[in-house]
């Protein structure tokens, strides 16, 4: 491993989709940021111009792409995409409503809401399958970009799911971790770890 401080992370949210607004789950569709989620998009680029940034990461899916690209174009980097960065697959549940997944599997749906981690979404994922995913992305990260400031473009869940896992929180946290669209989170680095910014 080399030497210096683990990275320093800005994770960041898109900006506002459709389906953000219709309260859908998006998962992995490739559903783009809409006219309010490209203003919080620039906004953000705002708000981060005075922040150290070496490298940027981005989920593969546009609406993370995109704002990834607009803050990288302002420092003249490029956007490396990382496929462990896409969003929890919710396989069948993919753009429904919560209430329409209750409907469908009210059972599985209560679980979803007061035990997610034991919930895998039909023909999807679980938690810890993108848990798994996150883990295997931080611990490159670490090895690869000591001493280094990222920046990483990703997903409602997925950055639930990354902020208990670099802050070493516990599972009954992830209803508790909200980040807005187009909002973001630091990350300081602390040892072999992180606290939150």
């Amino acid at each position: 491993m080399s030497q210096g401080r683990m990275p320093a992370i800005v994770l960041v949210r898109h900006g506002e989709t459709d389906w953000n607004r219709l309260g859908l789950l998006q998962g992995r569709a490739d559903i783009p940021m809409n006219e309010r989620g490209r203003a919080q998009a620039r906004e953000l680029v705002g708000a981060l111009a005075d922040d150290q940034i070496d490298l940027i990461y981005s989920s593969p899916l546009s609406r993370a792409r995109e704002l990834a690209e607009l803050i990288a174009e302002e420092r003249g980097l490029e956007v490396e995409i990382a496929p462990e960065l896409v969003e929890l697959s919710y396989g069948l549940w993919q753009g429904m409503g919560l209430d329409a997944c209750a409907r469908c599997n009210p059972g599985l749906e209560w679980r979803f809401r007061h035990d997610p981690w034991r919930v895998r979404f039909p023909g999807g994922e679980t938690l810890a399958d993108l848990r798994e995913r996150v883990r295997g992305f931080l611990d490159r990260i670490r090895i690869e970009h000591r001493g280094e400031s990222l920046l990483i473009s990703g997903h409602g869940h997925l950055n639930r799911v990354f902020m208990i896992e670099a802050l070493n929180w516990s599972e009954g946290e992830f209803w508790r971790i909200e980040q807005e669209n187009g909002s973001y989170t630091r990350l300081e680095p602390e040892g072999e770890g992180w606290i939150l910014h």
